[in-house]
């Protein structure tokens, strides 16, 4: 779909030869993302992020050293903020991990503890350290045509769900997508187009459940391992309501096996007492 999307911007802007042009670009620009170096500029570019000012590294200090308490290796990854009032954190390609303002302005006036806040870090170094983001920059320039698409299809649903409920929206789309194919069948195959159309948005929607379950899991298990996961279990206890991340904060504050391991790649150190934040 967004490859399609491509060669229409292409061909309107370039003329014959605009899609070609483009598909090369954009190879380019996907293979540029992909390096340490691109995947900066283009958290830099896309994302507003940018390096954490001194008084954003003060407030990160404590959340550091619980982090090198735990055993979590430093100097791995870079640390970028981003102008966000949500409480976040994102991995975003190899080495990248992006914190919110929301974050440090929480830990700042501490409504939340540094261990919480680590918990949150360490979650999303899991999910890095097994390489699920490393293609992520490469995948925002190839799908960029169609995450707009698929924000505006976002924004509309937001906006009817707010008048109408979200089953009766379900039931219309299903019953829409029964007539289209009812009228495709008996000799109008252009009418085919609105249940494909349904099928791709129910296509994209899975694929984005299924994503975020998948992070949450990995996430999950690494928290197990360096022993942050009861604090992150209280989190989600206090913010979620939903079954699924009840069942996963249990998990999280009752492990199966009691015996809780360090990482793969943790070097124990004897006395973490350091005067440097290699995190910051």
């Amino acid at each position: 779909m967004s490859a399609v999307l491509w060669l229409v911007v292409g061909e309107l802007l370039l003329g014959r030869h605009g899609p070609a042009m483009t598909l090369v670009v954009i190879a380019f620009l996907a293979a540029a993302a992909s390096t340490p170096l691109g995947e900066r500029w283009l958290a830099y570019l896309a994302l507003r992020a940018r390096a954490p000012r001194l008084h954003q590294r003060h407030t990160l200090a404590p959340v550091a050293h619980v982090l090198l308490h735990h055993g979590l290796p430093s100097g791995r990854w870079v640390l970028l903020v981003v102008p966000h009032r949500q409480v976040d954190v994102t991995g975003f390609g190899r080495r990248t991990l992006i914190v919110s303002e929301g974050l440090l302005e929480e830990v700042r006036s501490r409504h939340i503890s540094a261990a919480t806040a680590a918990s949150l870090i360490a979650h999303e170094l899991g999910v890095m350290r097994v390489g699920l983001t490393r293609h992520e920059p490469a995948m925002m320039v190839l799908l960029a045509p169609w995450k707009v698409w698929l924000t505006c299809a976002l924004t509309l649903w937001g906006l009817v769900a707010t008048f109408l409920p979200r089953r009766l929206l379900v039931m219309c789309m299903i019953i829409n997508a029964g007539v289209g194919i009812w009228l495709g069948a008996t000799g109008e195959p252009a009418m085919y187009l609105t249940p494909a159309v349904m099928s791709i948005v129910l296509g994209t929607w899975w694929t984005l459940r299924s994503w975020d379950r998948a992070r949450a899991q990995i996430g999950d298990r690494y928290l197990l391992q360096t022993g942050l996961s009861g604090v992150y279990a209280d989190l989600l206890g206090a913010e979620f309501t939903d079954d699924y991340t009840r069942d996963r904060a249990v998990r999280l504050s009752c492990p199966p096996n009691p015996e809780v391991t360090a990482p793969a790649d943790y070097a124990p150190r004897a006395g973490v007492v350091t005067h440097t934040v290699p995190y910051l």
